[in-house]
């Protein structure tokens, strides 16, 4: 039996059935004259997850280097990049702090050159001595890069635009670009769907093995059906965060504290 969806909720269904389906055209394709593929989005929507499930149901999964979150030095890329640079292999830089690093001048480039058009992909270490890493790991001033390179990022494509500069032209004309920005409503109806018709904190969670007891369900959609204008967030990241503390802090005071601290 098909599930019924809320229109607005489809809407954004929609769009992440185009990024799954772009991202699994990217990785079944390492022939492809384009190496990058940014995804841009709103934060707890649902971005790594959709790209994790395809790389999973493609089987490519095990061929990725995953790099999730905080600061990457230019030092730290730059070995990454080199023990992942075989055709068949796939970098995640998933909400790294990539444009906004003290050292994106020599961040930025080396994503150039993992991205450029073809598989003639070359990158370089611009300073004049290799770095501890680089003497640790052997590696010599430049190498070719032949893998793919998947940045999964918060920011906007305007935002990347203002943030890279000189470099605007080159990101975008190198990456493919997958975006899900999306209005408060439809975050809080896609949240809802997936909560009521996938059950999404029952027994397809994939955060808490086994999934939230049915009345912590209950109460974590009723919670966001009554204060959604009023979270930080509305989204399914944030559902999860309302069961689990319904679950585990059974106080109602406490609860009710510690709740709030969602709220703008």
């Amino acid at each position: 039996m098909s599930i019924r969806i809320n229109p607005i909720a489809k809407e954004v269904q929609d769009t992440f059935d185009g990024i799954y389906a772009q991202t699994t055209s990217f990785v079944q394709n390492p022939n492809s004259a384009i190496n990058g593929m940014i995804v841009s989005g709103d934060a707890g929507t649902g971005k790594t997850y959709t790209v994790k499930k395809a790389l999973i149901d493609t089987g490519h999964n095990k061929n990725v280097e995953y790099i999730k979150g905080g600061k990457i030095t230019a030092a730290s890329l730059y070995v990454k990049l080199a023990l992942n640079r075989a055709k068949h292999r796939i970098v995640i830089l998933d909400d790294c702090d990539i444009i906004h690093h003290g050292e994106k001048r020599q961040i930025v480039p080396m994503l150039l050159g993992a991205a450029e058009l073809g598989q003639s992909g070359e990158i370089s270490w611009e300073t004049a001595r290799k770095n501890s890493l680089m003497d640790e790991y052997n590696l010599d001033m430049s190498y070719k890069f032949e893998g793919s390179i998947i940045w999964i990022t918060n920011d906007r494509k305007d935002d990347i635009a203002k943030a890279v500069k000189q470099w605007k032209s080159a990101i975008f004309s190198r990456f493919n670009f997958a975006e899900c920005n999306f209005t408060d409503e439809q975050k809080f109806m896609y949240t809802m769907h997936l909560v009521e018709n996938i059950d999404m904190l029952g027994t397809n969670c994939q955060e808490f093995p086994g999934g939230y007891p049915r009345e912590i369900i209950e109460q974590a959609r009723d919670y966001m059906s009554e204060n959604y204008r009023s979270l930080v967030e509305v989204t399914p990241r944030q559902a999860i965060k309302i069961a689990d503390i319904m679950h585990h802090n059974p106080d109602a005071n406490l609860q009710k504290q510690i709740l709030r601290q969602l709220w703008k």
